[in-house]
Order: structure tokens, then sequence, then C-alpha cells
């Protein structure tokens, strides 16, 4: 059969699952299926059943625009379940079965726990505090802390989330912390008296590490068990209920450090490592640009407390693990060859997964921990099966100082050996972030029409080692660039490769090496740089995470002793060495990279006389490309396609 090329519209189409959780019993699964939503520009979510071997849907999402069902999650009996759900205006939680909400918080739920009797929930849910008055008519707003705005949320409200109790049976609501600070990931003990949840409560801004917090429910004595000494994240009780595992370290402010499995002893506050030899990233890194699973990632502890389930992302792939908690022995669960496991949950002696490969946004599949699992979904098989893909084929590099590189390379449609063909190379964000073997729409759209992709992991990318990944702190657009250059300099000198013809492009740090890359080499014939960053001594002041990430991933370095030092590593010092066509792809509420740095790129070069043009997006933020409005999605990818066509044909 003749393969067709994927275009843009094909998302359209598209189907995505996510959010799988079983029932204690393990045999009945629930999880979230995500489509299109063409008519309303944006995208509708419902609840589907899993149980002997059928698939029927639980809820509908015809009934209102863009309505959106999220976060299944059963009771401890298995008798029922909650989720969320915007069909009511705002996320409120609501319980199978009834056709109205069960909560009506003011600014709505953003997540939930049962509590271990099944009686009730523990929400997060914003606070309402008063605000300043001005004259009827003005529009002023009174800004007082240091961070006032959020990529994707925008400039906030200064209502604190805290942690709350809904009751079921009287459908009373009451709040559970106070203070401003923000509160998330409660998790319940098993007695039902303590919860443990994630918060920064220091009042010195510049102190961004969020600690381990346990709150005792019948005192409401708060107590801080990691004491601002690094990462903390996703807490989850022991069945002993005496120790709480967490996702983190205790070396501060690290840019680039792996997380670990820990373990604290809630009675005498001992803090230890449950995997001191673990070599590898604790967590899924691998991005890609179409994906809707807000599924469980993180780590889940067996029934009966015998093992600890986690994902682990090992170069381009991640697969889930146990460890033993009695040996301390780890082995892998699930996962071979070139897949991402994007979400997990284990009940009842069974496992369900979420896998991504490079041919399918993901599937789930399902069945005992002791045996095979099988697929039970395949939601986008019709829509795939006359489409080209471009299987990538693993390439790796030794730089000349020793260091291994890996990256991957697609072929072109209709690729013919002895034939020559334009190549496109793809920088990922982050730094702190991993390419690898997921299914990116873009890459396949350009594949299909002619173009090789190449796509790579420099240093500063997961997946390698923490001393890979912070190779470049205090460096950026230094090793890391270097590599970049290495690599596609190596990847030119492959016989398919046409060297006269190669385009490269990114998105955030991607956009930012972008930027740098055309102003130090004349290899590339075309450029698009997207949400990208230009001068990074504007950023710091005005990215909402420019004071403290930035300056963090700089190595500390900051305006006023380092000014040589940070604009020698803004590509906008550069840009009249730039004489590749190029195109900005920005959103004016990205709040991650601001507007004003493609701004400030595209005046430079249009200033410079190169060729240049700016596509900029009303209303869309940072994540544009993986969650944007669908139209706008379809035209980035449109004009990516086109700009290369243009100039690399």
């Amino acid at each position: 059969m003749d393969k067709r090329p994927f275009v843009a519209e094909d998302l359209l189409a598209m189907r995505f699952v996510g959010g799988p959780a079983l029932s204690p019993s393990g045999k009945q699964c629930l999880f979230v299926l995500t489509s299109v939503d063409e008519a309303d520009n944006g995208y509708r979510s419902n609840l589907n059943w899993f149980e002997d071997d059928k698939v029927t849907p639980v809820t509908s999402s015809a009934s209102g625009k863009n309505t959106r069902d999220s976060a299944p999650a059963w009771s401890p009996k298995g008798d029922r379940f909650a989720f969320l759900s915007n069909r009511s205006g705002k996320n409120q939680i609501w319980l199978c079965g009834e056709s109205e909400p069960a909560t009506d918080l003011p600014e709505g739920v953003s997540s939930f726990a049962w509590a271990p009797d099944g009686r009730g929930l523990y929400l997060v849910a914003k606070e309402l505090v008063a605000k300043p008055q001005f004259r009827k008519g003005a529009t002023a707003r009174r800004i007082t802390r240091l961070r006032y705005k959020a990529n994707g949320t925008g400039y906030l409200d200064g209502n604190p989330t805290q942690l709350w109790y809904f009751d079921l049976a009287t459908r009373k609501v009451e709040r559970l912390t106070s203070g401003n600070y923000n509160c998330s990931q409660p998790a319940v003990s098993p007695c039902g008296r303590y919860i443990a949840f994630v918060s920064n409560r220091n009042d010195d801004e510049l102190k961004t590490l969020e600690d381990i917090w346990l709150l005792d429910l019948s005192t409401r004595e708060l107590r801080n068990l990691t004491l601002g000494k690094g990462r903390c994240s996703d807490p989850r009780w022991l069945p002993d209920g005496k120790h709480i595992i967490y996702v983190g370290h205790q070396k501060g402010i690290y840019p680039g450090g792996y997380p670990e499995l820990r373990q604290i002893n809630v009675v005498n506050g001992e803090n230890i490592n449950l995997m001191p030899d673990f070599p590898h990233y604790v967590g899924n890194s691998i991005g890609a640009d179409v994906r809707f699973d807000n599924g469980n990632s993180a780590p889940l502890v067996a029934d009966d407390g015998k093992r600890i389930y986690f994902l682990s992302t090992i170069g381009g792939n991640c697969y889930l693990y146990s460890l033993d908690y009695a040996s301390r022995q780890v082995e892998k669960v699930f996962g071979e060859g070139q897949m991402v496991i994007t979400s997990f949950d284990v009940q009842g002696g069974h496992l369900v997964v979420n896998v991504a490969t490079p041919n399918t946004p993901g599937d789930l599949w399902w069945g005992p921990l002791t045996g095979e699992l099988k697929q039970i979904t395949a939601y986008n098989e019709r829509l795939f099966t006359d489409k080209y893909f471009g299987w990538p084929e693993v390439i790796h590099f030794t730089h000349p100082d020793g260091t291994q590189l890996e990256g991957w390379l697609i072929k072109p449609l209709g690729f013919t050996e002895g034939e020559t063909y334009p190549l496109i190379m793809e920088i990922h964000g982050g730094p702190h972030t991993t390419y690898g073997n997921a299914f990116f729409h873009e890459w396949q759209i350009l594949a299909g029409h002619g173009f090789g992709v190449f796509y790579t992991n420099p240093r500063g990318s997961l997946g390698y080692g923490e001393d890979f990944a912070r190779a470049v702190v205090g460096d950026w657009c230094g090793v890391d660039a270097r590599d970049l250059q290495f690599m596609a300099e190596e990847a030119a000198k492959l016989p398919w490769v046409d060297a006269e013809r190669m385009g490269v492009t990114g998105g955030s740090q991607g956009g930012y090496f972008t930027n740098w890359l055309i102003s130090h080499t004349h290899m590339f014939a075309a450029a698009v740089t997207q949400r990208s960053m230009s001068n990074l001594y504007s950023k710091y002041g005005v990215a909402d995470n420019g004071w403290n990430g930035d300056r963090y991933g700089m190595g500390g370095r900051d305006l006023w002793e380092d000014e040589d030092f940070i604009m020698e590593r803004s590509p906008i010092r550069y840009a009249p060495n730039v004489k590749t066509p190029t195109l900005i792809i920005h959103s004016d509420e990205d709040y991650r990279c601001p507007l004003e740095q493609a701004e400030q790129w595209y005046v430079a070069l249009k200033r410079l006389g190169v060729t240049v043009e700016m596509l900029l997006f009303h209303g869309e933020n940072h994540e544009l490309s993986r969650s944007g409005r669908p139209a706008n999605r379809i035209v980035r990818l449109e004009a990516i396609l086109d700009w290369f066509q243009r100039y690399l044909a």
C-alpha cells in the first residue's frame, strides 16, 4: 500500500488516552479519552471503563463546549469513583452516577484524594482572600510579590491554594490549612490522622524550594519534614503509617540534579535515599507534541508495602521498575525497545501502563503483574494505517572530548539509496528534558514531505547520568551548543544528506540554541525559532522563571555582577552574524519566554537585512505546540513546513 504523509490537519482526528486508574481489585480500569473539538476550537475529554476485554464510555462530553472530564479515582472499597470535570464551569468534583457536581467551590478544585474510610475527599482548591479595591472603572492591579505571573495562568490572583476536607454525607467543605502559601499533592496516612503535602511556607521569596509537610488533623499541628534541603514532590505513605516515600534530593538548589527515591521516618525524622546506587533518572522526562496524559507518573507503593513501582528515563526510553523494599533490589517490570511509558497504575496484583512509541501517541496495556500484558486501546489505528512513519534510527557520536552523545535520524518518505535529501535538526527545550522514542507529529509531517529529521540529546539532557545533565549549569550555549554543532556537522557527512540544504528548529531552550547556532555558523540554510530566548539579561526580569530558573541555570550569575557574561551568552549580541532565513514563532501570552524576546530578535534581524518573518499567535502561551487551540496548532505546523519548503526544497 502506498503511504501518505502526515499533514497538520490529522491532529483533528487524533485521540489520546491518559489518566488510567485501576480499581482496588485491579480488574477494572477507568481512563480518560481526549479528542479535538474542531467546532469549538478546543478539546473534549470523557471517562471510559475497561472490564472483561470491553471498553464502555462512562461519561459523555457532548453536553457542552470543550467539556473536560479528568483525574478519575476509585474509592478505597472500589464501590464508586470520583473525578474532576469542568462541565458546570470550573473544575469541580463529580461522583459517578450523579447528574450534578458534588462541590461548588468558587475557584474550582485542582486535585483531590480519597479519605481512607471513603467518607470524604481531601481537596486542593484556592482560598479567596480580600483584594484592594480601586475606583470604579479602574483597571489597576497592585503587585507586591516577586513572583506575580506564571505561564499558562497569567497574572496571579493572590489566592493561595489550600487543603480542604469535603464530607460526602453532609456535602460540607472544611478548610484545613491557612496562610499565604500554596499547598498541593496531599497524601493521607493509612490511619487517616495525618496528611503529607507539598508546600513552600518560607516568607523569603528568594527561597524557592518546596518541602514535604505533615499536618496532624486532630491537633492542626504542622511539621516540616524536609527542612528546605532540596527538591521534594510526590509524597506516598507506606502501609505501616510511619514512613513516607517521596521523589527529591537534599542537594539544595541543584539544576539538572537527579531526583532520588527517598524515605522519611515521620517518628524520628530520618531521611534516607532508598536507592543510593541507582544511576538513572527517576521519572519520565521525554517530551512529545501530541499527548494528553495527566495520569500518575510518580512512585506507587504496593498494597502490602513490599514493592515500590516507579518510572525511569534511560536514554530516549522510559520503562517501569520496582524496588524490593526489604532487599533494596531494583528490577525492570515492563518496557523493552523504543518506547516511553507516560503513566501507570498498580492495584490488586494488576498493572496498567500508557505506552507511547515513535508510531503511537500512547495506548493502554493491562494485565497481571506476573503475566503478559495486552493492549486494550488502539484509537488511532485506523487513522495511522496508511500514513508514512519514519522510524527513528539511533545514531551515536563520540565528541572530541570523549563524551558519548546520542541522536536519532528519520529518513524521508520515498527514500532511495544514492539520492540526497534536505535534513532538519530539531532541538529540545529545557535544557533538562529529553528527546526520545515518542511520537512527534511535527517530525512525521516533515519526513512525509521529503525532509530527513535529526534530533539529539546534547549535554544538559536527562537520561544519561547526573554529571551529563549538570555539565551545562553555568555554561548555557557553551558545551551544549558545541555538542549540537558537532552532531550537525557529523550528520551532514552522511551520504544521503545534502549538506547545502540543512535546516534547524527548536522551541524554548531549543529556540535559544537555534538563535545561537545561526549567529555562530552558516551551515544552516533555513531556521525556525520557536518560543525562543534572545536576550538573557532582559529575560531575567520579565520571565516567570527568569530571576530564579534562568539565574540558577546560569550558575547563579546575576545581573549586576555578571552583566558581561550574561550578554556574552545572549544571541542578540551576535545578531550581525546571522545570514540564515529565519521564521520566528511566538505567542503573546508566553510568560516563560516572553514575547519581548522574539520582538528583540525580529527587530534586530530585520534591521540587519536578514530574511525574517514573525508568526505571532494571540491568546496562546508557552504550550502552544502541545495544548494550544487546535486551529493555531495546525497553522503553526503548516508554517514550519512551508518555511522549510521555501528555503530547503
